[in-house]
């Protein structure tokens, strides 16, 4: 780090001390100080250990009221160790380090090699790379988390032979795990979603409402409200399909076109038949273990064969633990057909299933830091208040007809500054259903007007957005992980997109929702602005293909 990066660090800490002078510290921008230092220092010291960490140590400081002693023991006492000892910390933890082990057994098996040859065939192009990680993202619909580790570990050696780049298949993966999930009505989100809501009816203080509403039918209705996840799904689509970039990503991609060119000679991998079979059966058996773990751990055996059942018992599940199990038992079975290999001349490999497996976990091990860094930082964030604060901050300034978009604008925010999509909408649904109900004039019996609908949609797409993009993200740094990219790229490479599809939420989603136009029209007016900025804001970066075996080996622009 260089000298001037040096002092801007010092003076950025420093200025915790400025924040005491307060005088109601909680209820005062002073509660965004932690945050702003943390994703600020990101961007100034490239070095996301540090700035997460020190962003939590600005937020102890100010808890402790400017005494570093106490601040340094509160924060490993009351944020990192209870961070630690949360159960579905510690799951996601056992599972991101079994992940990591898990697909390097596939890779020194030959199956993923065999399976990404057979996927990509001769072409090795980066749109079918990019629509492969674009469309497996929607098979793996049921969780954001598992999406982002699962989509990214099993295609990024498809994407380096494809001349795809590391940022541009994390900016795929977390595209397509958290915005999926959001609109999922069968996923691990939607009993948490339920809650909230019902929370939110109960806060209206007219029982009746509480009673007469549905909190799934709010889910429903709320669907084509959910503008950013809509938006952004479509923008990745287009820039996958097209192979048009801007910013960062395009520079990304220019890069990953010319190391392509370089590596034309590597040769192709043999067994690309059978040796498939090693990567797509634990891969297969890992995403029906997921599923079908939810399913049975909800109680769904018990539960009547309908829509309606499956929803309850993929909300009641044990997520954390099922995911642990499912990955176990994928790795068992990855293992018995890494066991049936034989080398050249009947040989057995020099690297056994056991070795490969525990490589890879040493492989994500620091990685995995990264995660338990952003959980202590949280845990300061909600314990200074910080999402409250900005919602008391715009509370009483929201008329009717803007309240969808400013609602949108205020989850985006909170959710961007703490991380987190879930704790977003436990904040801001309780808070926002009653105001959006006395401002519409809702009452039991009724129907449910646009304006609330859309602000329910607000809440839970804007939400989704800090969740996609920010850096204290657990699924922003699982994607960049998973795909071996560096979290500080995949976030400064993708930001410029989620903007872009955060703008076209606000400004042709939610502000004409809140004056009663239908969602159809702006769902299509939204396409067309993606479409457009694609096409006329995106230059095409051109792929390389190999000629034929025995032509010439000369790269060819495709």
């Amino acid at each position: 780090m260089s000298r001037t990066r040096q002092l801007v660090t010092v003076a950025a800490c420093l200025a915790t001390f400025a924040w005491l002078l307060a005088p109601e510290l909680r209820a005062s921008p002073a509660v965004l100080w932690p945050s702003v230092l943390a994703v600020g220092l990101v961007f100034v010291t490239r070095d996301l250990y540090l700035a997460l960490g020190l962003g939590a140590f600005s937020g102890a400081l100010l808890l402790a009221g400017g005494n570093p002693w106490t601040a340094f023991q509160a924060l490993w006492r009351d944020h990192l160790l209870p961070a630690l000892s949360d159960r579905w910390n510690l799951s996601v933890l056992v599972f991101t380090l079994m992940m990591g082990g898990f697909v390097e057994v596939l890779h020194r098996n030959g199956g993923m090699a065999a399976l990404s040859q057979r996927f990509l065939g001769r072409s090795q192009s980066p749109r079918r790379a990019g629509l492969g990680a674009f469309f497996l993202g929607w098979l793996v619909f049921f969780d954001g988390l598992a999406s982002s580790m699962l989509v990214g570990k099993t295609l990024r050696p498809m994407a380096d032979r494809a001349g795809l780049s590391r940022e541009k298949l994390a900016f795929i993966v977390d595209s397509t795990s958290s915005p999926i999930a959001g609109l999922a009505l069968l996923s691990t989100w939607v009993a948490y979603e339920m809650s909230v809501i019902r929370q939110g009816l109960e806060n209206t203080g007219d029982p009746a409402l509480a009673v007469a509403v549905s909190p799934f039918s709010w889910l429903v209705l709320s669907l084509p409200f959910r503008f950013y996840n809509w938006f952004m799904l479509w923008l990745v689509f287009l820039v996958a399909w097209g192979l048009r970039d801007w910013g960062p990503m395009l520079e990304a991609e220019r890069r990953a076109r010319t190391r392509q060119r370089e590596e034309l000679h590597t040769p192709r991998v043999e067994g690309a038949g059978p040796g498939a079979a090693r990567a797509w059966v634990p891969l297969a058996v890992l995403v029906a273990g997921v599923f079908g773990g939810l399913y049975v751990d909800g109680g769904g055996l018990a539960e009547p064969l309908s829509f309606a059942g499956l929803v309850r018992a993929l909300g009641k599940a044990d997520a954390a633990s099922v995911f642990v199990l499912a990955t176990a038992m994928a790795t068992l079975v990855a293992l018995g057909l890494s066991l049936g290999r034989r080398g050249a001349a009947g040989r057995r490999p020099d690297d056994r299933g056991t070795q490969a497996f525990l490589h890879g976990m040493q492989q994500m091990f620091l990685p995995a830091l990264i995660l338990v860094c952003a959980w202590m930082l949280n845990s300061v964030l909600k314990e200074l208040g910080t999402a409250r604060y900005l919602v008391t901050l715009l509370g009483d300034r929201l008329p009717a007809a803007w309240l969808p978009a400013l609602v949108f604008l205020l989850a985006a925010v909170v959710s961007f500054s703490t991380g987190t999509s879930w704790g977003t909408m436990a904040v801001l649904i309780p808070l926002t259903v009653p105001l959006a109900v006395e401002l519409t004039g809702f009452g039991a019996g009724a129907p449910v007007s646009p304006v609330l609908a859309a602000t329910v949609g607000a809440v839970l797409a804007g939400a989704v957005f800090g969740d996609h993009c920010s850096p204290l993200s657990d699924t922003t740094i699982v994607s960049a992980l998973s795909s071996e990219c560096d979290v500080l790229a995949h976030v400064r490479t993708q930001l410029p997109y989620a903007l872009a599809a955060a703008a076209a939420a606000t400004l042709l989603g939610y502000l004409p929702a809140g004056y009663g136009v239908a969602p159809g029209w702006l769902l299509a007016a939204g396409a067309l602005a993606c479409w457009l900025l694609v096409r006329y804001g995106g230059k095409r970066v051109p792929a390389v293909s190999r000629r034929p075996t025995g032509s010439s080996d000369r790269a060819v622009p495709v």
